[in-house]
């Protein structure tokens, strides 16, 4: 997400700006491919028209230099209507995580950008008042360049218009600009058409995430409600993976953030094992617990299930420091009004969100019809009382190594191809239909079992090797690898060199 943008005045938050039915809505903008025969320089169009002058009257002139003066776009309530549903009859928010007048605007532009838009649509909206919404550019069929290079024409039309607004007298303004008058006329900003200039965004659609994300909820939600059920966290944070990873185990962000919960590895550290090959960022259901147990120590810091989330995405500290700025735990007031050197974007939106999934976790079929959702799947949780293999595991379970793996995928590859031990106290995951795990373990030869780590079979280096790819694929710090292969002065390894793991 893009940089939230800093303002040297203190912004309120606009009330009264319903998207659901005022004209903040309805004079959205779609943006029709089929209309580039439009996409010609107002220069060009001019001289076009010139050879033409005499065969048109002065109104349809009029027409014309309008539509010159306005590329790209067909601005029409019908189009709009069509696009958007009324959300007057949705009720956000519950007692744990209420909705304040305030914060509905915001929340209804999260429940579109969730249900209305696809990938392909982006919406080009105000940054800090995101339900001020521009246009919403079509860009389905295009190459990744083309559709960069529309996105940042349709914002640099908008900067421009902008930029010219500042000096002109609203009866000098063109259609373009009393559209965009409009949409602005709430915002209580002194030069605040200069200002909405910086605060130009666009957000992708991710209807077909959220949709994808509901249909693997299934698989997760029964555990994760026992989970947080036995910390006494409200049921709704259920919810937040649709805001996060939309349900996905293996989902990566750019950030660092990794699986259902999305936890960077410094947070993940504090709840659960991120440790050598481990990494139970991963897993999903030693994660739901770990999301959990952050949430609860929030709360009990915060007292705030509300900020609580917030710092969910923004840090403990950061919302302390929210707090304090404003002398409030209010949490309406928190997002519309802290402006933080590192409150961006995400974390302003961050709790809106999640109002924006319970909706649509509660209510599927409201916003996607019939969907077949997974079923769940309960595994039975099975500490390991000794180091062992992760073949002789699967051996004693009857499982294939792709399944007990998919089972326990903070395993990573070096246990899972036997190049280290299972660790002692290690939750293995199984199955439901699993039964008498305990015996079936008690079938792994002796042999197999170990009190402490058997000392980790080395690498043997292949063409192609490097020790930063080494050190990558176990997990293990590119510094500790060349000292444990007396490699501190060079990295120059050779094909056949079996190299010592730490």
């Amino acid at each position: 997400m893009h940089p939230h943008t800093r303002d040297s005045v203190e912004r309120k938050p606009v009330r009264g700006t319903q998207p659901s039915h005022d004209t903040t809505w309805e004079a959205v903008l779609r943006f029709r491919r089929g209309n580039r025969s439009t996409s010609r320089p107002v220069g060009t169009r001019l001289r076009l028209l010139g050879e033409r002058v005499p065969a048109l009257g002065f109104f349809a002139l009029f027409a014309f230099l309008v539509m010159a003066a306005t590329p790209h776009w067909v601005p029409t309530a019908a189009a709009a209507s069509s696009a958007l549903r009324s959300l007057d009859g949705v009720n956000f928010g519950t007692d744990e995580f209420p909705c304040p007048d305030e914060l509905r605007p915001r929340t209804e532009f999260w429940l579109r950008i969730f249900t209305e838009f696809e990938r392909s649509q982006k919406v080009l909206h105000d940054q800090r008042y995101p339900w001020i919404i521009y246009e919403v550019i079509d860009v389905s069929g295009m190459e990744p360049d083309s559709a960069s290079a529309t996105e940042n024409e349709r914002i640099a039309f908008y900067q421009d218009q902008l930029d010219h607004m500042g000096s002109l007298s609203p009866s000098d303004y063109s259609a373009a600009q009393h559209r965009i008058a409009t949409l602005l006329r709430d915002v209580p900003e002194e030069a605040k058409y200069t200002r909405a200039k910086e605060r130009l965004r666009t957000q992708s659609g991710i209807r077909d995430n959220i949709r994808a994300g509901l249909v693997r909820s299934g698989r997760y939600m029964a555990y994760i409600h026992q989970t947080l059920a036995r910390y006494g966290v409200p049921a709704e944070v259920a919810f937040l993976p649709h805001v996060e990873s939309s349900f996905n185990p293996r989902a990566q962000s750019k950030a660092g953030a990794s699986g259902l919960w999305q936890f960077t590895k410094g947070t993940a550290k504090l709840f659960m094992k991120v440790e050598g090959d481990i990494d139970e960022r991963m897993d999903p259901y030693a994660s739901s617990d770990a999301a959990a147990r952050y949430l609860l120590n929030s709360y009990d810091k915060l007292g705030s299930w509300p900020l609580a989330v917030v710092s969910y995405n923004h840090g403990l500290a950061g919302v302390r420091r929210a707090m304090d700025a404003l002398g409030t735990d209010d949490i309406a007031r928190v997002l519309n009004e802290y402006d933080g050197p590192r409150f961006g974007f995400a974390s302003q939106n961050f709790y809106c969100e999640l109002l924006a999934a319970i909706e649509v976790g509660r209510n599927p079929q409201r916003y996607f019809g019939d969907i077949e959702i997974e079923p769940p799947a309960l595994p039975v949780e099975f500490p390991l009382d000794h180091y062992v293999s992760f073949n002789a595991l699967c051996m004693a379970f009857s499982m294939p190594r792709a399944e007990m793996s998919a089972w326990n995928p903070a395993l990573g590859r070096s246990h899972v191809e036997g190049e280290r031990h299972v660790p002692k106290g290690y939750v293995l995951r199984l199955p439901a239909e699993t039964e008498d795990p305990q015996a079936l373990y008690a079938s792994i030869p002796s042999f197999e079992l170990h009190a402490k780590a058997p000392r980790p079979r080395g690498h043997q280096v292949v063409a192609g090797d490097t020790l930063a790819k080494i050190a990558q694929r176990y997990r293990v710090s590119l510094a500790d690898l060349r000292g444990m292969n007396g490699l501190e002065k060079s990295d120059r390894i050779y094909p056949g060199q079996v190299l010592a793991l730490p």
